[in-house]
């Protein structure tokens, strides 16, 4: 007889894991609301415990709004069953105990966030533009009679002429949330000199690509998103209680590179929400693009920027270096150019510097970041997945 047996291996990202935690809440509106927020903070609690077991304290202290945005904010989703140890009312407070089991997709969720904080220094940084947003832009003619009844509203709101406010909220929104999510926003000042450049404010969005290899400026930013967005009417649905307005807002999304003023990528999606009210509705949708659409334009860009690649080797070749003090020079650029974790001189013969790079991002982005240089300027020569080659212009 032949017996057959299977050790299976648990890893840390495969468990589950058991907590006990103690919490309470005021009794200020009656015994079962308290119950409830007292169960909601137990659950928080949980997870917090849980997922301090699992990271190093000081990587939690520094990234707490990313990690509580990500993680803490859905706590009782990570949290499959609970058993309630104990729990009393009394002089107008509620406690409760209980043992709580914390699904493993805590420890592969916390996994995955943990390569973004490793890696959010070497993201690319982002000149992010939004349609009729931008002072110098015109109010887009409404294309439909609901378009233009928003429209009439926001006039009556005393909306700065030129100026969308779901556009410019749309716009915060998604800043606001990108750079939650690790990335890197290009200055204030700098989208303003990049606006003032362009000119003609009815042309804008097809001329930002073309400014980006037209001027002779270096912007110091390495991806341009400009994006559109409309707000439609979408019906209504009925529910037990009444109908519901449908309200959508269909955004558009065009990824440039700064350094070659390429499209990478068209990113396109439409947000709904529901409310009795027209305006409400609205509301609702352009918040949810602003939070949603964040987390849609991080999943677009990743393959873009390889923000979960890992560490890699790269080879840089530097032509034009005349002397052992540009060889200097450039080196300071290297260990100052954030992504780079170390590198090593492999070669440096006739004018010219070969170098073997360990990099934590994509080979387009440390390409934008020399060519951003300006203390010792370089010009992209070619480059490819695991090569890069530029020269001094001194």
């Amino acid at each position: 007889m032949i017996i057959l047996i299977l050790i299976i291996v648990i890893s840390p990202l495969t468990r589950a894991e058991e907590v006990t935690v103690s919490t309470e809440a005021d009794i200020t509106a009656g015994a079962e609301l308290a119950r409830r927020e007292a169960l909601q903070n137990a659950f928080l609690e949980a997870v917090q415990k849980a997922a301090g077991n699992y990271i190093n304290k000081s990587i939690l202290v520094e990234n707490s709004q990313l990690i509580s945005r990500r993680i803490f904010s859905k706590a009782e989703g990570y949290v499959s069953s609970y058993q309630i140890l104990e729990e009393s009312a009394a002089e107008g407070i509620y406690q409760l105990k209980i043992k709580a089991e914390v699904t493993s997709k805590l420890f592969s969720d916390l996994e995955e966030l943990k390569m973004i904080i490793k890696t959010q220094t070497s993201n690319p940084r982002i000149l992010l533009l939004m349609d009729d947003a931008q002072i110098e832009t015109l109010t887009r003619t409404s294309v439909n009679e609901f378009q233009a009844e928003v429209a009439a509203i926001e006039r009556s709101l005393g909306a700065i002429s030129g100026v969308n406010p779901n556009a410019a909220r749309i716009q915060q929104f998604l800043k606001n949330e990108l750079q939650q999510l690790g990335f890197e926003l290009a200055a204030g000042d700098i989208e303003n000199i990049f606006l003032n450049s362009l000119g003609s404010s009815e042309q804008w969005q097809q001329n930002a690509p073309k400014l980006l290899t037209s001027s002779k400026r270096k912007w110091p930013f390495e991806l341009l998103i400009t994006g559109k967005h409309d707000s439609v009417r979408l019906g209504e649905k009925e529910f037990s209680f009444g109908p519901l307005i449908i309200q959508g807002v269909e955004s558009s999304f065009s990824v440039y590179s700064a350094q070659t003023g390429e499209k990478l990528k068209e990113i396109k999606f439409t947000e709904k929400a529901y409310a009795e009210d027209p305006n409400r509705a609205l509301e609702i949708a352009v918040e949810k693009v602003g939070s949603s659409g964040a987390v849609r334009l991080t999943e677009e860009l990743m393959p873009l920027i390889n923000l979960n690649s890992g560490q890699k080797s790269l080879k840089l070749k530097v032509n034009n270096l005349a002397s052992y003090g540009d060889l200097t020079s450039l080196e300071k650029v290297i260990k100052k150019l954030e992504g780079i974790k170390s590198f090593k001189l492999h070669s440096f013969a006739d004018n010219s510097a070969s170098y073997i790079l360990n990099v934590m991002q994509s080979t387009d982005v440390l390409a934008e970041r020399f060519n951003n240089e300006e203390e010792f300027p370089l010009k992209i020569m070619e480059l490819g997945p695991d090569y890069l080659e530029l020269t001094a212009n001194l």
